[in-house]
């Protein structure tokens, strides 16, 4: 299941930084133009990623304090920025589903609006933590 936060990690970092990533790897333009058209979706499955590895550290909080604190700041800090990419990514899907309901339309344009000026430099922190977690991992 680790495997699948390292890919999340790195899907939404392409998804994220594409300009950047295409001004330095021109050969990846096929790749980023691919995900651009599902980034909605993309977005909404790593919300609900973010609150699944939010939950499952929660209940080895103790654990992870006490024995691998190292390990529980990068899954704080891999967390965070999977759920504000994903959110800003998967906005207009968002507002479309809850439309009726003002107060969780007000909650995603103001974490929409926090986190847009920052959509690429999160995207290549969320690379750059997906390669930390591969190295973790291994």
């Amino acid at each position: 299941m680790f495997w699948v936060l390292i890919i999340t990690l790195l899907t939404l970092g392409l998804v994220a930084a594409a300009n950047k990533i295409e001004s330095l790897i021109p050969a990846s333009k096929q790749l980023t133009d691919f995900l651009k058209q599902a980034e909605g979706w993309i977005g909404v499955v790593s919300v609900g990623l973010s609150i699944y590895w939010l939950i499952l550290v929660l209940s080895d909080l103790s654990i992870l304090i006490k024995y691998a604190f190292l390990r529980f700041i990068i899954s704080l800090a891999c967390i965070a920025i999977m759920f504000l990419l994903g959110l800003l990514l998967s906005q207009t899907l968002l507002r479309s589903w809850f439309g009726s309901n003002e107060k969780v339309v007000d909650i995603i344009t103001k974490i929409s609006n926090f986190s847009a000026p920052l959509k690429e430099p999160l995207g290549l922190l969320a690379i750059v933590l997906s390669l930390v977690n591969l190295g973790l991992a291994l």
